[in-house]
């Protein structure tokens, strides 16, 4: 493994929220085609409800001051769900900036130098990230998800996160499209069972492998889509660790394709899970995106940035 490097986050705390799509079926009802959030936008009532949810989050967040990265509604506006769903090539990259400008909105809106605001594309898995099956190797991961980084660039945003990624060949293609396409990368990982990826790797290995490969291409890695109870084993002691710049939990302890079968959201303790980060913030000082993923809102995404934030400035003071 070359050198580990810490994420450049400018030393600022940050959020963002991911997993809204249970929230859209769960609390407000609507029927996701192939759990593809990003055609909400096509929806009075949905764009409204979109509204709605992520300006709770930015709102949790000012009032703490952190700043916000904004992204999650791309997950799945790539090419084989855009094939599901029905959507041209035309049509997918119009939706695609579309979403891009809906976070825009909130830029415009809340951004200031303590609460800085940017705008991330967010880019699944080819596959299912929850019914894994076959997983591209590394050349067909790039070929894939270089088209939707190619759309996120000529849409101007800072950077693409790979959320949910359990495959290391696959973040592995999608670091290298997005080196060649001169785009910064963030890659998180689902890592629930013990901290081990589904292929039965550890963080550090999955980490390790992707530097390796792609020149310490990723920005900064992240785990998202998991409990800190299920992911936490997985943060042995190693410079490794440097690499690591966020965490975006789930509300509870549970599989998330068996969350997405309950008919019904389960959010948890959002207090608890902001105390259970905030213990994680002491421990990595370094990390700066402290964010939350499926059954979290704006309640969680305020206790997270506010126990973080005190956790932050209590070990300063000490």
């Amino acid at each position: 493994m070359a050198k580990a490097e810490r994420p450049d986050m400018r030393g600022k705390l940050m959020t963002t929220g991911g997993g809204f799509e249970t929230w859209m079926q769960y609390v407000d009802g609507f029927e996701l085609r192939h759990f593809c959030g990003f055609e909400l936008l096509n929806d009075a009532r949905g764009l409204s409800c979109l509204r709605d949810y992520h300006r709770r989050i930015v709102e949790a967040a000012v009032a703490n001051e952190f700043g916000v990265i904004n992204e999650g509604l791309h997950y799945r506006a790539s090419r084989d769900w855009g094939d599901l769903t029905g959507y041209s090539r035309e049509g997918l990259e119009e939706i695609n900036i579309r979403g891009v400008e809906f976070y825009r909105d909130f830029v415009r809106e809340y951004a200031s130098p303590e609460t800085p605001m940017l705008i991330g594309g967010a880019i699944g898995p080819q596959g299912d990230a929850y019914n894994v099956g076959r997983t591209p190797n590394a050349a067909e991961a790039e070929d894939y998800h270089s088209e939707q980084i190619l759309t996120f660039r000529k849409a101007g945003v800072d950077h693409v996160t790979a959320m949910t990624f359990s495959s290391v060949e696959e973040a592995i293609g999608l670091a290298r499209a997005a080196k060649s396409a001169d785009m910064p990368v963030v890659v998180s990982f689902i890592a629930s069972n013990r901290g081990r990826l589904r292929g039965g790797e550890t963080l550090e290995e999955a980490i390790t492998r992707v530097d390796a490969a792609t020149g310490n291409t990723p920005k900064y890695y992240m785990i998202n889509c998991t409990h800190p109870t299920e992911f936490e084993p997985g943060l042995t002691p190693g410079d490794w660790t440097l690499r690591l710049g966020g965490f975006m939990p789930n509300a509870v302890a549970m599989e998330t394709l068996d969350l997405c079968k309950l008919g019904h959201l389960e959010d948890g303790d959002p207090r608890e899970l902001g105390a259970q980060m905030a213990g994680l913030a002491l421990r990595f000082p370094h990390i700066n995106v402290w964010g939350g993923c499926c059954g979290t809102d704006g309640r969680h995404i305020g206790e997270i940035t506010r126990q973080v934030g005190e956790a932050r400035r209590t070990s300063t003071l000490s």
